[in-house]
């Protein structure tokens, strides 16, 4: 499991410069290993297609990238981003 996750990650990396600078390659491993193995069964991660798996990494890589937004805002900084936000 773990070094599919590596290649995968690898693959993503290279092909989406953003997630290399934004991401910890060791951390994120961990953390993808983390989750496929508490919320999929073993014989059901062997069987996901390449494509279905880097997709399924390429979610979440960008779903912890996007939960970083904000963390190094100014309380005005915030303030005008939570603005931006309700009026979408």
């Amino acid at each position: 499991m773990i070094k599919r996750i590596e290649q995968v990650v690898s693959i993503l990396m290279e092909d989406r410069p953003f997630f290399k600078e934004e991401l910890n390659y060791s951390e994120i491993v961990k953390h993808l290993v983390e989750l496929f193995e508490k919320n999929l069964p073993f014989e059901e991660f062997n069987t996901m297609s390449e494509a279905e798996l880097k997709e399924h990494c390429s979610f979440i890589m960008s779903t912890e990238i996007l939960s970083k937004i904000g963390g190094d805002f100014t309380p005005e900084q915030m303030a005008i981003f939570d603005e931006a936000i309700k009026r979408k």
